[in-house]
């Protein structure tokens, strides 16, 4: 069994911002990835780029969130009301914005191969990442000021959290 990097205590509580979002960057980076692997993957199987972008979309979307409530904010409450919502509108955001990027993509560059359609999505997603991660850490998890559940880890695994790892 492979043990967890943990944190000293000091530090988790000294910085938990600068933890959350050292975790949010690698999380963004495993969800980007799963995006761009699942796109181009349906873009050289045939399926036209934008559909092909919908669908990555929604894998990617159900990865990050999977993993960012489990390490990046594992541990704390999270409301879920507010993290349907925000799944919601990250999927909506993302509809609209990638579909976008390839459309001016297509305008800039005559006719785009599946390759340069995917760096243009990996890149265009970092920005829209800052904004979900700011969502994430201050409306959906750690509210004080509603009813909450916590996140629990799956049974017969470590929590990122727990100091005894």
């Amino acid at each position: 069994m492979a043990s967890a990097v943990v944190a000293p205590a000091w530090s988790r509580l000294r910085h938990p911002l600068f933890l959350q979002v050292a975790r949010y960057v690698m999380v963004g980076g495993l969800g980007t990835a799963v995006n761009a692997a699942t796109f181009l993957l349906l873009r050289t199987a045939g399926l036209d780029a934008v559909p092909a972008s919908l669908v990555a979309l929604l894998v990617s979307t159900a990865v990050s969130t999977e993993a960012n409530g489990r390490f990046t904010f594992g541990g704390t409450a999270v409301h879920r009301w507010r993290a349907r919502v925000q799944v919601g509108g990250t999927v909506l955001f993302y509809a609209f914005y990638s579909s976008a990027v390839l459309l001016l993509l297509g305008l800039v560059v005559d006719a785009p191969t599946p390759v340069e359609e995917t760096v243009a999505l990996a890149a265009a997603s970092v920005l829209g990442g800052v904004g979900r991660f700011l969502v994430m850490r201050y409306w959906v998890f750690g509210t004080s000021d509603v009813p909450v559940q916590p996140v629990a880890p799956k049974p017969g695994t470590v929590d990122a959290w727990d100091e005894r790892a």
